[in-house]
């Protein structure tokens, strides 16, 4: 990965100088890989709705639709969308739009984490896909490459409006699948002049096409966006999976983009995103004012700490600390395949005069040899369990947030000082103190909430 190019994107980010187009593979995270998500699947799913309504298409016709679908080259997929267009238009009773609400139009996101960072991101939105998962998760208005004052709307005030560069299923005049409806699209000067005046003094990330170097959707926008680019000094960039690396560098450097990598695994992308988002401070998280997470935000958030953490540590036992906060480790050992013990450290706050049940549960504690440890604001019990472990263990100090990080550290040195590896994880974290946390999902200075409660604890009320 080139830590320069990722830069680039970053400071393009900050300044809101940047903008998205998301393809197919965005549309297969988020759905958990509805057919109609992806080209192959759409051509697909057409090609045997033709055959369903005409049977004299079986044969001849099917076998060749076939033959095309299963080339690399992007022209013979072309045709194949092109020929299911003509039928199903000819057929009567409206087949085409019927079709097209049956497959994308029926997309449903079921892992909206992605689609989430994206939006978060505050530039705008374009996409090849002709769904509506973009507009369902961000709450953005449908707009497509033929809707000239909402492009416009959207060059002055950015985040209003997902741009659909190959049309909506709703809009059926505005899909662009095939030859024909390509030829028409490209041949409207207004449309073009206005797309071109925004995407010629932007950086342009592609995001969801790595695996799409035969998709037509692809070839077709990167003619366009290589004559409309060349003499700009901006080079695209397209985010693909190492694996894929080699071969797209070889592709896409010949039209002018440039290629990076985000990760080994498709899951990898959304992390790659969220650090981007982090990085660029681009996020709602750093405006002022309360921060509202609800569990539909929470929830991707937490999947995505899971697997930052997954993929490189492995804690072979997770203490949290007590209260609300313990959601958080909770849920995402709910996802562990390795099952690791979660230990908690029973927390008291410290006020002017210890709680009745403090100065209960302090004693008991003595008694069954518990740790206690006394920071300026907590009393903290660790189970004396956390003594047995063999040396050399390692351990994972999991909390919601950190957001002075001053008892997570303590509690961590306690632990290293029983021979154990130690790391640490919180959902949020402060700016200052985030060098210190292994594992995040956001840097925030601002006061904020989550559903189980807020930034300074169980006094804190919730979101």
């Amino acid at each position: 990965m080139s830590a320069y190019l990722r830069s680039e994107i970053v400071e393009a980010l900050k300044k809101r100088n940047a903008l998205f187009v998301v393809g197919a593979g965005v549309a297969i995270s988020a759905t958990g890989g509805e057919q109609a998500a992806s080209w192959n699947g759409l051509l697909e799913s057409g090609i045997a709705r033709c055959v369903d309504l005409d049977k004299s298409l079986e044969g001849a016709w099917e076998t060749q639709r076939r033959a095309d679908l299963n080339s690399t080259d992007a022209s013979d997929k072309l045709d194949v969308a092109q020929q299911i267009t003509q039928e199903l238009k000819a057929h009567p009773g409206a087949q085409y739009g019927k079709w097209l609400r049956d497959t994308v139009g029926g997309l449903k996101s079921a892992s909206p984490g992605i689609v989430q960072v994206l939006s978060d991101f505050g530039v705008p939105l374009f996409t090849t896909n002709y769904d509506s998962l973009l507009e369902e998760v961000s709450g953005r208005d449908v707009a497509t490459w033929n809707d000239l004052t909402h492009i416009q709307e959207e060059v002055q005030d950015p985040g209003r409006y997902i741009i659909h560069l190959h049309g909506h299923w709703k809009k059926q005049d505005s899909i662009v699948f095939g030859y024909k409806s390509y030829a028409d699209a490209i041949g409207d000067s207004s449309s073009q002049a206005v797309l071109r005046s925004l995407m010629a003094v932007k950086s342009i990330v592609f995001v969801g096409f790595g695996a799409g170097l035969a998709d037509p959707n692809f070839s077709s926008l990167g003619i366009w966006l290589s004559s409309v680019l060349k003499d700009s000094g901006i080079a695209p960039v397209v985010l693909v999976r190492e694996a894929e690396h080699q071969n797209a560098a070889k592709r896409y450097r010949q039209q002018g983009y440039s290629v990076i990598s985000y990760g080994k695994e498709y899951g990898d992308l959304e992390l790659y995103l969220a650090d981007l988002l982090n990085d660029s401070n681009a996020s709602k998280a750093t405006v002022g004012g309360r921060i509202k997470f609800d569990w539909d935000t929470v929830t991707p958030m937490l999947m995505r700490l899971h697997r930052r953490i997954e993929r490189e540590y492995r804690p072979d036992f997770i203490v949290s600390m007590s209260g609300p906060g313990n959601v958080a480790p909770a849920y995402c050992l709910a996802h562990s395949s390795d099952d690791p013990p979660l230990l908690t450290a029973v927390t008291f706050p410290k006020r002017p005069h210890r709680s009745a049940n403090c100065i209960a549960f302090k004693g008991v504690a003595e008694k069954s040899d518990w740790f206690h440890h006394e920071s300026t604001r907590w009393d903290v019990f660790l189970p004396n369990l956390i003594k047995h472990f063999p040396k050399g263990s390692k351990g994972l100090i999991f909390d919601d947030r950190a957001i002075g990080g001053r008892v997570q550290k303590e509690v961590a040195d306690i632990m290293r000082g029983l021979g154990y590896e130690v790391r640490r994880a919180a959902l949020i974290v402060h700016p200052g103190c985030k060098d210190e946390v292994d594992y995040y999902e956001q840097v925030i200075s601002a006061d904020f909430g989550f559903p189980w409660g807020g930034k300074y604890g169980r006094n804190d009320p919730p979101a």
